[in-house]
């Protein structure tokens, strides 16, 4: 799916980062030296945040929208669409953007939906913001996306523990000036590539999948846990996403070279660079973050803009956001943040 939608921008866009964190090089009583740096040199994560044990994604982002909130000044009653997205929801009904709605004391006239994806989430997450106000039918719309992904993985788990970390972020999306370009993909055939296999209605958590389970590299986990194929992941990233991208920036009739910022889903260091390489564009147009924060799911995005561009200078007239992960999903925008306002992680 290629599309553009007028009209519409991205205002302000916030962070929050849980306090405690989770130094790499601390796990090598449990891993042991030698493969930890192994994993540390392979990711390029060398610590992640990790939220307390009564504190979820919702609670989180709710701090980031409050945070947006104050600084944008904006009165509550303006806002008119609530998009959740998070893999970790809080409960399995209600959606947990309608808890949202009242935390956050908005009007009851608005629109809430969860979208229930990780990595590419928040390209969908904007989408469904662009389409409602682009339609008419919202004016400023938050679209709240973290995870606590650090909840589904298992502590014996060193492939997956090592990468992943939580946050939660807020994106104020509004009427603008400006056109957004979409390209959004789905491949549901690689589904059981990137899953956590138990715990829905189809395969109900039991006994036995709460057997722990070692795999060929001595990772341990549970049908309950978290699983990635890596590697299947890795190809499926470096085969896509820069075909995505240029789909994209072909449809806008934008040149790669006029993009002042490519804002990759910070899955890895190896991973972001590998797809740089692939869309031919220069290291100082595509940062990554990961080293302090990791994997942190749909928030990778949102935490990159809000981390990089409150203090540093990007030519943002131009700029590229691609996610890609679960489902298997992928896609990206292309869109004009000249005017958006960036405020510096908290807790950072």
């Amino acid at each position: 799916m290629r599309t553009i939608l007028n009209n519409v921008q991205i205002k302000a866009v916030s962070s929050w980062l849980p306090i405690d964190k989770l130094e790499m090089d601390s796990l090598s009583d449990i891993y042991g030296m030698s493969e930890v740096q192994n994993i540390i040199k392979a990711t390029g994560v060398q610590r992640v945040r990790v939220a307390d044990e009564d504190m979820t994604s919702s609670d989180m982002c709710q701090k980031a929208a409050e945070y947006l909130i104050s600084r944008e000044e904006i009165d509550r009653k303006e806002i008119d669409g609530v998009v959740f997205v998070s893999q970790t929801c809080d409960y399995i009904l209600p959606a947990t953007s309608i808890t949202l709605q009242d935390r956050l004391k908005l009007s009851k006239d608005t629109v809430c939906i969860d979208i229930h994806y990780g990595c590419s989430g928040y390209i969908y997450g904007l989408f469904q913001a662009a389409l409602w106000i682009s339609s008419g039918a919202c004016k400023n719309v938050l679209v709240l996306a973290g995870d606590t992904t650090s909840r589904m993985i298992n502590k014996q788990d060193k492939s997956l523990r090592m990468v992943f970390g939580d946050c939660g972020t807020a994106t104020l999306m509004s009427i603008g000036n400006y056109p957004m370009g979409f390209h959004i993909q789905s491949d549901g055939s690689g589904a059981d590539r990137l899953i956590v296999p138990a715990g829905g209605f189809r395969t109900p958590v039991s006994e036995k999948t709460s057997i722990l389970e070692w795999d060929e590299d001595h990772n341990g986990r549970t049908k309950n846990d978290l699983y990635m194929d890596g590697m299947a992941i890795f190809n499926f990233a470096i085969t896509n996403v820069h075909k995505n991208v240029n789909d994209l920036l072909e449809k806008m009739q934008w040149d790669k070279e006029a993009v002042g910022l490519y804002a990759l889903h910070q899955a890895n260091d190896f991973m972001v660079n590998y797809v740089r390489k692939k869309l031919k564009a220069p290291i100082e147009k595509v940062p990554t973050n990961v080293a302090n924060y990791g994997n942190t799911g749909p928030a990778t995005i949102p935490l990159l803009l809000s981390d990089i561009c409150s203090r540093q200078s990007y030519d943002l007239s131009k700029v590229v956001m691609s996610g890609f992960g679960v489902g298997l999903s992928w896609g990206s925008i292309a869109t004009n943040l000249s005017v958006t306002k960036f405020y510096e992680p908290i807790n950072k």
